[in-house]
């Protein structure tokens, strides 16, 4: 019984390294890419990667440090190909109303920040938004309606997520309508998957879809 209960210490404390670890890189990764010197960039690829070997096999085991309500849980491949393909036909439909509004897709220069904005930024904005802000609002409505139906909470935290990216330069109101819109549509393949592994997939995809219509000299 004894030897039992020390096993269960050790495992719990991997997991709060595991947790630990992934806060740590993330947010370290995140850091590094946004500098100005190469040399901490390219430090920054190196914490990405070390981030996606402790973050790739954790989905699922982070219940801890408050990553219990991130809810990055593992999902399938057709889940995978779902969001997918939900982040590229949204970012194709943003590049389609952008081409015919004469509209900037705003999409930064350097490679550094195509990682953030491909990689490392979809899912630390997934984990904010449809992680914790989405958790709450969820735990809110069910406790202020009986007939909770998840889409007033999903559509809350879209705009605050559009709310949250009015401070960007050069903003516009039709932007602000499609980061609503696509923010609603990481929150329904959040609560669908009840993963944000999904969401930040999707997410992902949308950017990457930007970048293409601008490498390609479609868009700008």
């Amino acid at each position: 019984m004894k030897r039992r209960v020390i096993v269960r210490a050790i495992a719990g404390r991997e997991l709060r390294w595991r947790e630990l670890l992934f806060w740590v890189l993330l947010l370290a990764a995140f850091q590094s890419l946004e500098a100005g010197e190469v040399r901490r960039q390219t430090i920054g690829v190196l914490e990405a990667v070390a981030f996606f070997v402790v973050a790739i096999p954790s989905a699922g085991k982070l219940d801890g440090l408050g990553l219990e309500f991130i809810s990055w849980s593992p999902i399938g491949f057709r889940a995978a190909a779902v969001s997918l393909a939900t982040g590229l036909l949204a970012g194709g439909m943003v590049v389609m109303v952008a081409l015919r509004s004469h509209q900037s897709l705003g999409a930064e220069r350097g490679w550094n920040q195509v990682i953030l904005a491909i990689i490392l930024g979809p899912i630390i904005e997934e984990v904010v938004f449809r992680g914790y802000l989405l958790t709450a609002a969820l735990l809110l409505e069910r406790r202020l309606s009986k007939t909770w139906r998840n889409w007033p909470s999903v559509i809350g935290v879209a705009l605050i997520f559009m709310f949250a990216h009015i401070a960007r330069p050069g903003s516009t109101y039709s932007q602000l309508c499609c980061i609503t819109g696509t923010g609603a549509a990481y929150g329904f393949i959040r609560i669908h998957q009840k993963s944000t592994v999904g969401a930040a997939l999707a997410h992902g995809c949308y950017n990457l879809a930007l970048y293409l219509s601008v490498w390609i000299g479609l868009s700008r």
